[in-house]
């Protein structure tokens, strides 16, 4: 798989899962059930594919829709302070205002927005297996690997993590074929902010989203 097809697929995955886990995340209870997220997972990627499905043709050429979709569900579905927080160090987000903080946040939970919209109509029937999670002796995180499976093709590898925030499970990182999102986010950020200082490289990611 060459690279423009590995990060297409990455951004369609991704989008997969946190759909999955946004779904998920609102029909939680308080049953020991609602613990698994595998589980979870397995249950809702088929209400979610159905969507995509119905919605495949107009999600092509309709990228309004397609924010809309990822906006809806993105949030609910991630841990999106410490996705954040992660992305740029914790050494920097402690150093930085709480303004900043927010504002940084939200300018990069837009880009994602933008960016990962486009995955939506990259469906073409594959199919999702979900492993059971191996969870923390606390039971307040996880790590879950699922395989995408393609017609004519080899499977995908899909590995992520998840941690427990207040009873609804959120995902803070995803790797596909090796490719983490956090460790690429962090390849972006990092050095032009080590460049630009935490106020202009936040205006710098306000102006492109």
């Amino acid at each position: 798989m060459d690279n423009k097809m590995k990060i297409s697929f990455i951004k369609f995955i991704a989008l997969i899962t946190l759909f999955s886990f946004s779904l998920s995340s609102n029909a939680q209870s308080t049953s020991a059930d609602s613990i698994n997220p595998s589980a979870y997972l397995n249950g809702v990627a088929n209400q979610l594919l159905a969507e995509v499905k119905k919605n495949q043709k107009e999600l092509i050429s309709n990228t309004k829709l397609a924010e809309k979709l990822v906006r809806d569900n993105l949030i609910p579905a991630i841990d999106t302070t410490g996705f954040a927080r992660r992305t740029i160090g914790t050494k920097n987000w402690k150093s930085a205002t709480v303004e900043q903080r927010e504002r940084f946040e939200k300018a990069f939970i837009n880009l994602v927005i933008n960016s990962y919209a486009k995955g939506l109509s990259l469906y073409k029937g594959q199919t999702f297996k979900f492993s059971e999670p191996r969870l923390s002796k606390s039971g307040n995180s996880a790590q879950v690997r699922s395989s995408m499976d393609q017609p004519g093709s080899t499977p995908i590898v899909i590995d992520y993590k998840l941690s427990n925030k207040s009873g609804s499970w959120k995902i803070y990182d995803l790797t596909v074929e090796g490719v983490s999102m956090l460790k690429s986010y962090k390849s972006q950020f990092r050095p032009s902010l080590a460049k630009l200082g935490m106020e202009k490289f936040i205006l710098d990611l306000e102006s492109k989203t």
